[in-house]
């Protein structure tokens, strides 16, 4: 995106705005006491008596400085011609009605009128303007209701006498003493004149009557009593029969402004119809602004001369592209892309015309704070821009526009202007305090924390700037389409129209919407009611919510326990976990299977927690703990803690508002709102427990002590996230972090790492064998030997290395005879041949190879297929060093769940013998079979493998 000029360095201000003795009445044009001030001027009062009058700024005073800072719109220029040409005896409009409902101002233009026709030179200073009629001189009479008192009337300038009524004051406008005495009888009377009357006061003579608010001085008029009747309604009769003649009067013209809605009417809406309908026969409607033309009037008198054109188009050009990108994401069929298309370019062209405001800010004012009664349309715009443009100034704001969200609402003086030109202020200082400016306002929380974890959105304050257009858009309404004045849309923002308001080159759509999202959800008084948001005087379900989470706070062990709780349901159906236990006793010990533990939320904020952890390590109870290296510690990250306490204690809350809800009258909408909120809070504690335990501490050997090992996820990622139900996999994640990551713990061990770690056979007096327990015990007591997960893997490598060959296993030790000796006989140990973990008990032993005793190596004579005398079978030993039993009919006494069997048969025995095997099969499952066949004269290698090895081959019962 291009760099653009902020509009701070691209514009100059007006010197009234910049200056210091600013102050909002330079806005504040009223046509009564100009009038009377340029009346004063022109016959040469004296310095005592213009001090009597109001004070007028020299803007408005001055003529030239009047039309220098004035915008002349179609619509003034067309007035000016009119009014000017009617006056030079044209066939222009005689009666004309000012209907302004927003820019220009009705009083501005009524001004420019009365300078006009006193200083047609003036003018001349609006290059557009040289070629409007010229004039001589013109008599001016100039009615202003909101300056003429109904009771007393108006002093009669350098007289001691008043003009009762606006007849009689109008007739010293157009001629003086003269003039006056022509209705001085009616006046007196406050009897309407005549139209004969009237006709004569205004003669062939160029006369000009510019009448404001009259509707004000009507309301007033009506408590004044005339005989039967009352002061409002002779004035009514004389407008009627004013209009009348101004028609007739080949040089007058006759202009009068009314309110353009009911609103400003103060509920006269009867009375403002008659007044309207008086003057209906004779009267044309103008509009001295329309459209864009806003823009200008605002931008003459708010804006210095210098203005860089370079950066209006730059701006331009840098909105149309986003805006233009944002629609058409949104876009579904091309004739919406090519609107959007349009749309774009629109906006450029207006935003280029409009600089260095942003378009939306103008008809933000236009269309929907006109519908406020107490907002002063033009006058109201120019102060609260004016105060805008100077305070954005002052704090150096980089934007490239002045837009609704670039309003720097958080100055005390644009805030105050905002306020008091929509008709609230003191109601909306709670909004103010808790969700914009307080010290722990949520909308500047809210840009702060975006700040620490996005450099990139630190200074744009997008959440304060998106938060500014919501409020700016709070307030009046926007007319339904199709409706009259009265039928307005609520006051509020949709997301589409705050979208298309925020969005530019350096606010992009998803933080815009990122934004909107953490303010629906932490704003107090920000409402939603499914289409709009809005800020409210009013607290939204989140201070219910906030209310209810003070009290909970209140309630510590609740909290805590719904912590565990959560805890707890996510590590359910994990082996071998102990969640947060309260002494060291409540750790198992001397169980042969690796145990995590999960301290307590409060340990990951303890100062000794070390010196705790290194008790839990070596006490159990009140006595030394044995399985020291079979414990894993998870800790609590301290920076997490608070979060999952705080979204906890939210999510109860949340819950009972929830629960309360018919107490609290929650509609529908704030019902919605409400389980939404229970959403986020339950995703916001279920991101916590997720990087809660981010750490685990394991015991070793620290200078012949014990030590901590402590093992953190740092920068490295664990892949293990959330469950099907969405919950937090906190033991997988621990043990991903433990095993993968870093390497602690094992699922196995080889049977050579057992032969070193206990140097079986080895040594000057090696030990003759090991209990089985012991060995296990080992590898969860002794630090420095391999963690392993269960004490299946130590069963398992026992196995494999008694089929190895590299340790025997007995399943009970003989007892020694009456010398201390003891005895072993090695047809009862296992020894290099296969045998299931499952076989490994661990009451049984492992005998180093060296306590073996050899095994017979020649096989016993038989005689007659009996059995060998005393029934001891004998061993033979095959090529490979196995041992086979010699007797072909016998078998041992073994255990209860082994048998063995050796036979010595030729083919034919063989043959038969096969299905008692097969029985012992189907009885076992699977059975073991080792041949020996011993040849004198030796074997035919070909032979063999061609009878023997192949076609065991094929039936996969030997390897390649």
């Amino acid at each position: 995106m291009r760099n653009l000029i902020p509009w701070i360095d691209a514009v100059s201000l007006h010197p009234d705005v910049l200056s210091d003795s600013f102050s909002e009445d330079i806005f504040a044009l009223d046509l009564g006491p100009l009038a009377d001030h340029l009346a004063a001027t022109a016959r040469g009062a004296s310095a005592a008596e213009m001090k009597k009058l109001p004070s007028i700024p020299a803007v408005y005073r001055d003529s030239e400085q009047f039309f220098r800072t004035s915008y002349l719109t179609q619509g003034l220029r067309g007035l000016l011609e009119d009014v000017l040409d009617r006056l030079n005896g044209g066939p222009g409009s005689r009666v004309l009605k000012l209907m302004t409902a927003f820019g220009g101002g009705k009083s501005h233009t009524l001004a420019a009128l009365l300078h006009a026709a006193r200083s047609r030179e003036a003018l001349d200073v609006i290059p557009e303007a040289r070629d409007l009629p010229r004039l001589g001189n013109v008599r001016v009479a100039v009615v202003d209701g909101q300056f003429f008192d109904a009771t007393v009337g108006k002093v009669l300038p350098g007289t001691n006498r008043r003009a009762s009524t606006i007849w009689g004051w109008i007739a010293w406008c157009l001629g003086g003493l003269e003039g006056y005495e022509l209705l001085r009888v009616q006046d007196e009377a406050r009897v309407a004149p005549g139209g004969d009357d009237i006709a004569v006061l205004l003669g062939d003579k160029p006369n000009l009557l510019l009448l404001d608010e009259v509707l004000e001085y009507l309301i007033s008029a009506g408590g004044v009593k005339v005989e039967q009747t009352t002061l409002r309604d002779e004035t009514l009769s004389f407008l009627k029969r004013l209009t009348v003649a101004v028609g007739s009067a080949p040089r007058t013209a006759m202009v009068f402004s009314l309110q353009s809605s009911k609103k400003e009417s103060l509920d006269y809406t009867s009375l403002l119809q008659t007044v309207d309908h008086l003057a209906a026969r004779k009267d044309q409607i103008r509009e001295p602004v329309d459209g864009n033309e806003i823009l200008g009037v605002i931008q003459r008198r708010l804006l210095g001369e210098t203005i860089n054109a370079q950066a209006a188009i730059d701006a331009g050009s840098a909105y149309q592209e986003v805006f233009s990108q944002m629609r058409r994401a949104y876009a579904v069929s091309e004739s919406e892309r090519t609107e959007a298309d349009n749309d774009s370019l629109s906006l450029r062209d207006r935003i280029r015309y409009a600089y260095p405001f942003h378009p939306a800010i103008i008809d933000l004012m236009r269309e929907r704070w006109a519908a406020i009664p107490e907002f002063q349309r033009t006058r109201g715009a120019l102060r609260f821009l004016a105060k805008s443009l100077k305070a954005a100034r002052i704090e150096r704001n980089p934007w490239a526009l002045l837009g609704p969200g670039e309003v720097p609402i958080q100055n005390p003086d644009v805030r105050l202007a905002f306020f008091k030109e929509i008709g609230q202020q003191a109601d909306y200082k709670a909004v103010f305090e808790h969700d914009f400016i307080g010290a722990n306002a949520r909308v500047r929380r809210i840009d702060e924390r975006r700040a620490r974890e996005i450099p990139s959105a630190a200074g744009k304050r997008a959440a304060t700037r998106i938060a500014t257009v919501i409020l700016m858009y709070s307030f009046g309404g926007l007319r339904r389409d199709g409706g009259g004045d009265a039928d307005l849309l609520p006051p509020g923002i949709t997301e589409p129209e705050l979208l298309d308001v925020c969005v530019g080159p350096d606010l992009d759509t998803t933080t815009v919407q990122a934004c909107l999202k953490e303010l629906k959800e932490q704003c107090l008084y920000l409402h939603f009611d499914g289409v709009r948001y809005c800020f409210k005087k009013d607290p939204n379900v989140t201070l219910l919510i906030e209310q209810e989470a003070d009290l909970v706070a209140r309630e510590d062990d609740k909290v805590r326990e719904r912590c565990r709780e959560m805890l707890d349901e996510r590590l359910q159906g994990q082996k071998y976990v102990v969640p947060w236990p309260s002494k060291t006793s409540e750790i198992p010990d001397g169980e042969p299977n690796f145990h995590v533990v999960y301290l307590p939320f409060e340990f990951g904020t303890k100062r000794s927690r070390r010196d705790e952890a290194l008790e839990v390590f070596e006490r159990f109870g009140n006595r030394q703990r044995v399985f020291r290296n079979g414990i894993c510690l998870a800790i609590p990250g301290e920076e997490l803690i608070e979060l999952i306490r705080r979204s906890v204690r939210y999510l109860i809350a949340t819950e009972q508002v929830l629960a309360k809800a018919p107490q609290l009258n929650l509609s529908a909408a704030q019902v919605s709102q409400v389980k939404e909120r229970l959403v986020v809070e339950r995703t916001a504690a279920e991101s916590g427990y997720l990087r809660v335990y981010s750490e685990a501490w394991l015991a070793k050997v620290e200078g012949g002590q014990v030590g901590i090992d402590e093992l953190r996820v740092g920068s490295r990622p664990l892949e293990t996230t959330l469950d099907e139900k969405k919950r937090a996999k906190i033991h997988p994640r621990l043990l991903e972090l433990v095993v993968s990551l870093n390497g602690r713990i094992f699922d196995s061990v080889t049977p050579e790492r057992i032969v070193a770690l206990y140097e079986i056979g080895q040594g000057d007096r090696p030990k003759r064998w090991f209990k089985v327990s012991e060995i296990v015990a080992g590898f969860y007591s002794y630090l420095g030997f391999p963690r392993l997960m269960t004490e299946q893997a130590v069963l398992e490598s026992i196995a494999s290395g008694v089929g190895k060959g590299l340790f025997g296993y007995l399943e009970v030790l003989p007892e020694s005879d009456a010398d201390g000796v003891v005895d072993i006989d090695p047809l009862l140990v296992r020894f290099s041949r296969p045998i299931a973990s499952t076989d490994i008990l661990r009451t049984g032993y492992v005998v180093a190879r060296f306590a073996i005793p050899p095994k017979p190596t020649r096989p016993v004579e038989l005689s007659g297929g009996g059995d060998v005398d005393g029934g001891s079978p004998e061993d033979v030993s095959d090529a490979m060093g196995e041992s086979i039993k010699a007797h072909r009919t016998s078998y041992s006494k073994g255990s209860a769940n082994t048998v063995e069997l050796m036979i010595t048969a030729d083919r034919q025995q063989l043959y038969q013998a096969w299905a008692a095997l097969a029985n012992l099969a189907d009885i076992a499952g699977k059975v073991t079979v080792v041949v020996r066949a011993v040849s004198e004269g030796g074997f035919d290698g070909i032979r063999v493998k061609q009878a023997v090895a192949e076609p065991l081959r094929e039936l996969g019962l030997v390897d390649e």
